[in-house]
């Protein structure tokens, strides 16, 4: 498997990069090391005071405001997961879910201040390309009961079946979330600008760092930027 941003992306975003660790035995992540990430995510929140209403002005917030509004998307109705998660924390409403590994990088997201993803690779079919939507292309995404239609035009993450993260990393799709009988996973860390590139590398190696501490195995890490789009790894998702 291999993993490519569509050359056309970097025309509107010259400057954006996509960081990214493929893992296996992911279900080895421990309760513990969630729960230092949580405690992490409330204290950096605590020590950032940012005030609702100024959250938007943020540069890290505005950085995906920004890129929203250039694949014609409105930013107060779609938000970035970085700013849909810090919205919640800053009304008291730290994420929690049921998946360990889904609260682990959230919570890392939130330190860094970065959108991340992670997707199960057994439910991944064939190559994954970060590209504009065509129009008329459904997903069902979590927490919906009918499927969605995107626009053209919308960056997304996408496989050989299609969409698995809608609107960058707005919305995840059902087909390819974690779960509890996940082994092999793929996270992303995203930057747009290169005033956030070294926060997404930092979140990435945050999340890797945590997840080899628990005994889960690395198998490959990357980045895709204007420079070198496409990974250059051979593996077998299934």
């Amino acid at each position: 498997m291999n993993v490519s941003c569509a050359p056309s992306l970097f025309n509107i975003y010259p400057e954006a990069s996509i960081h990214g660790v493929i893992f296996d035995k992911v279900s080895l992540a421990s309760a513990s090391i969630v729960a230092e990430w949580k405690q992490r995510a409330i204290e950096n929140i605590a020590e950032r005071n940012i005030r609702p209403e100024l959250l938007v002005e943020n540069f890290a917030i505005k950085e995906w405001r920004d890129a929203y509004h250039r694949f014609g998307l409105k930013p107060s109705k779609y938000r970035s997961s970085i700013e849909q998660l810090y919205k919640r924390a800053l009304k008291g409403d730290l994420i929690q879910t049921r998946n360990l590994l889904v609260n682990l990088y959230c919570y890392i997201s939130i330190v860094n201040m970065v959108p991340m993803g992670g997707y199960d690779l057994g439910q991944v079919k064939g190559e994954i390309e970060i590209r504009y939507t065509k129009a008329g292309e459904i997903f069902q995404a979590i927490g919906e009961r009918e499927p969605l239609q995107s626009p053209p035009n919308v960056v997304s993450y996408a496989d050989d079946d299609g969409i698995i993260c809608w609107a960058w990393n707005h919305r995840d799709s059902l087909r390819t979330a974690l779960s509890e009988e996940t082994q092999k996973a793929i996270f992303f860390a995203d930057s747009a600008t290169k005033s956030t590139h070294d926060m997404a590398k930092k979140a990435m190696k945050d999340l890797s760092e945590s997840l080899l501490s628990a005994g889960c195995e690395k198998i490959s890490e990357f980045k895709l930027d204007k420079s070198s789009n496409q990974t250059d790894m051979i593996f077998t998702s299934a």
